[in-house]
This record gives structure tokens, C-alpha cells and sequence, in this order.
């Protein structure tokens, strides 16, 4: 399975326009194309006006087949003219394979997002790190969570995906990230597989 992100800044003189917009254009591209599309606003680590349209495929082809469909057809042509002034950057696309996962068919409220970049010479072991660490967690906090590879862009990118649907679950999260010996454990075991200073948390939450 591929997880697409497209990611931009709303016009912060219009935020809530904007918000507003980005939740209609998903619901308008799942009707035009019959995938669903999930839009995630940055709640922490990063700037606040961050908003990401993210969609789940089995094959790269597939995302082929929906661009096509977008591209052309006129509504969803007129609504990008219409709404541009509603977003500060152009749009950052990712495509990521997921590697192994506990994620369930229906996205979760909020997500932790981690990405790191393996080292060189040290990919294979950065991805069998990915998965050992994903099952730790999903085993010790039962909560939904994911390991990816990204498949364009910078070599050797790795991301974990941790979802939960209240607050209360975060704190889970965080308890293990504080106090479990097992994680500590494995945490000191990324230390020589990682680029120094390539890691980046930040919370997401779903609007739609």
C-alpha cells in the first residue's frame, strides 16, 4: 500500500476560508475519482497554517489513474482557479510505501508523524530497525500505527505513523516514550543507523 501527501500553507489573512475550502476540494476529488481523501491540519511541530489532502492507494498506477481523472475534468479545473489565493506555497507532493503496519481501513482522529534519513550504507538495517520499532510500539500501546519508506525525494527517508482517536491515547504514547526500558532500549539502537539532527515529530488532526 502507498499513502500520498499533498501538503501547503494557507493564507493566513484567510484561515478559516481556506480550511473550509481544502475540506470541500476533498470532498469533491473522492466523488470525482472514488478514493478517499483525508485532510490533516499541523497541530504541533510545525507552522500552523500547515495542511495536508492525504489519500491511500494499492499501486503507484492507481494514484496514475485518479491524477487523470482530476486533470481533466472542469469542475475540479475551475475550483483550482478559483480558490488559488487561498494558499500561501505551491503544494509538496510525497508518496510513501508502507512497509507493515497495524493502521486500520478508517483513519484515525490524530496521527504522530516521525521521519528520520538513514544514513549511509545503512538503509537495510534503518528499515529493519522501522519495523521492529513500529511493532514495539503497536504491541505496547495497542494503538494503530505504521512504518514507511518514502519512495521519491530525498534517499533514505523513513517515517512512523502513530494514530489515535482522543488526546488520552497521545499520553499513552508519550508514557512508553518516557518510562518503558524496552523503547529506551530501542531508541539507542537508532543511534549509528540515522542522519544526526534528520529527525522530525509533529501531531496531525483530521478535519473531514
Amino acid at each position: 500500500m502507498f499513502i500520498f501527501n499533498r501538503t501547503t500553507t494557507l493564507n493566513r489573512n484567510r484561515l478559516m476560508e481556506a480550511t473550509m475550502a481544502s475540506v470541500e476540494v476533498a470532498g469533491l476529488v473522492t466523488r470525482i475519482t472514488g478514493v478517499g481523501v483525508n485532510v490533516f491540519a499541523t497541530l504541533f511541530g510545525d507552522t500552523g497554517n500547515t495542511l495536508s489532502w492525504s489519500c491511500r492507494a494499492d499501486t503507484q498506477a492507481a494514484l496514475g489513474e485518479m491524477t487523470a481523472k482530476l486533470n481533466g475534468n472542469e469542475e475540479y479545473l475551475a475550483w483550482a482557479l478559483a480558490n488559488s489565493e487561498m494558499y500561501e506555497s505551491a503544494v509538496t507532493d510525497q508518496l510513501s510505501a508502507v512497509i507493515s503496519s497495524t493502521m486500520t481501513a478508517e483513519p484515525k482522529r490524530y496521527y504522530t508523524v516521525l521521519t528520520a534519513q538513514a544514513a549511509a550504507g545503512k538503509w537495510a538495517d534503518a528499515v529493519a530497525f522501522g519495523v521492529r520499532a513500529q511493532q514495539l510500539v503497536a504491541d505496547k500501546t495497542g494503538l494503530a500505527t505504521g512504518f514507511m519508506t518514502g519512495v521519491y525525494g530525498p534517499y533514505g527517508t523513513v517515517g512512523w505513523l502513530t494514530g489515535a482517536d482522543t488526546m488520552a491515547d497521545l499520553d499513552t504514547l508519550w508514557s512508553l516514550q518516557m518510562g518503558d526500558a524496552d523503547y529506551h532500549a530501542l531508541v539507542a539502537d537508532a543511534g549509528p543507523l540515522f542522519i544526526e539532527t534528520s529527525g522530525n515529530t509533529r501531531l496531525i488532526e483530521k478535519l473531514n
